[in-house]
């Protein structure tokens, strides 16, 4: 077993990233598909709207029957009747006839373009057209939206509203998706009591277990919470061993340093493997990563802030892998607005904000503070090989 033998995070995340598993196809219904994970490519089943369809009221023309129209000398069309919302069939338009057309109505053969009903004057049973228009003025063709066989949406993306609605259109209900993951999620520490309790002297409220729940909820996974557990081998070994079975990923907060009360990574080590135990980084440089069984379990620091860094940093890009998710990260680029020094030798974390001038201003903290989390949008990473950044100079932010 390795006991925090650092290794580097690119090291640890390839690590972390092999035990992940894709997961499995579920089918849910279309009304409750937002957010979830496409897990087939989408193809056009049909030609959508299927119909040549008017885009605006008004009426329904041969385009050529409006050659030379204008306001002094309008053209004169014979009216022969009004297509109805609905309709299947709109009829044919014979030469220098027109009808009137509802936006989304289907177009009579022989139409191909419409008239705004403003640029229209009605006369008894003629309209007046007073301006020319050319073929396909304000019409839909059958396929202008989507032509069948047609790949709209990718295997691995992420549904939205808009998406949604496109499924809606193809007539495509349930929706293939990937399964949420399940991950469980354990709170360690003898100090540790719940969020809405009283506290005693020397206890505190148990901050990771929201924390992790809630990003959790948020990259599209389903928590599941198996309690706060006191610092021995003999209590975390049969909560462990029952996350690991019920589970596609184990979180645990607490317990992963080499303090005699940190005993988490010699329970995975008797459950399961463990592949690393120290990742060079900070904050989270007694991060373990191990395995029970085909279940990834990651052990956190106990600090939240940390908690939640590291959690961003390895669980986010495992949870992607797992779900398909073609989507990553949010990463965007902008001068730092000012210096700072960073410990050579290791990866450095540093939580920054973005200033409406859109420089990075790094928020400098111990690793334990929540309040370098709330006040950051999100942080970069300082590499190894390096003492420092210079102000000015253009990084990458990864985006909360």
């Amino acid at each position: 077993m390795r006991f925090l033998q650092l290794v580097s995070s690119a090291e640890a995340e390839s690590t972390l990233l092999a035990l992940g598993q894709p997961l499995p196809e579920e089918l849910v219904p279309l009304a409750e598909s937002v957010g979830r994970i496409l897990s087939r490519r989408i193809v056009c089943p049909e030609d959508i709207p299927g119909f040549h369809r008017s885009v605006k009221d008004g009426y329904a023309v041969r385009s050529v029957d409006t050659l030379g129209a204008g306001e002094q000398k309008p053209k004169l069309l014979k009216l022969t009747g009004r297509i109805l919302m609905g309709q299947n069939a709109s009829g044919m338009l014979e030469e220098k006839t027109t009808k009137y057309i509802p936006t989304g109505g289907v177009m009579p053969i022989g139409a191909d373009a419409v008239v705004m009903q403003e640029s229209t004057e009605l006369a008894g049973d003629m309209v007046l057209i007073k301006g020319p228009v050319s073929p396909g003025a304000d019409v839909l063709r059958a396929d202008e939206d989507f032509a069948k066989g047609e790949v709209v949406l990718e295997a691995g993306t992420k549904l939205t509203a808009q998406a949604t609605g496109v499924l809606a259109a193809f007539g495509i209900d349930p929706v293939p998706v990937v399964r949420r993951a399940r991950v469980g999620i354990l709170s360690t520490g003898n100090e540790l009591v719940a969020p809405a309790a009283t506290r005693s002297p020397g206890q505190i409220r148990d901050a990771n277990s929201t924390l992790l729940i809630s990003f959790m909820r948020e990259a599209g996974a389903v928590p599941v919470f198996y309690g706060i557990i006191p610092d021995d081998a003999s209590s975390l070994l049969p909560v462990l061993k029952t996350a690991a079975s019920e589970c596609d990923l184990v979180v645990v907060s607490g317990g992963s340093s080499k303090d005699e009360r940190d005993v988490t990574a010699g329970v995975v080590a008797e459950l399961g493997v463990i592949h690393v135990h120290g990742v060079s980084i900070a904050p989270g440089k007694p991060t373990i990563i191990g395995s029970i069984g085909a279940t990834p379990v990651l052990g956190l620091p106990g600090h939240p802030a940390a908690t939640y860094m590291i959690t961003s940093v390895f669980a986010g890009p495992l949870l992607r892998k797992m779900s398909g998710e073609i989507i990553s990260q949010r990463v965007i680029s902008a001068p730092l607005s000012m210096s700072f020094p960073s410990e050579k030798g290791r990866e450095d974390l540093v939580r920054v904000r973005i200033l409406s001038d859109g420089r990075a201003e790094p928020i400098l903290g111990k690793s334990g503070l929540l309040n370098t989390l709330v006040r950051s949008d999100g942080y970069i990473r300082v590499p190894a090989g390096l003492d420092g950044c210079e102000a000015g100079e253009v990084v990458e932010v990864y985006l909360w």
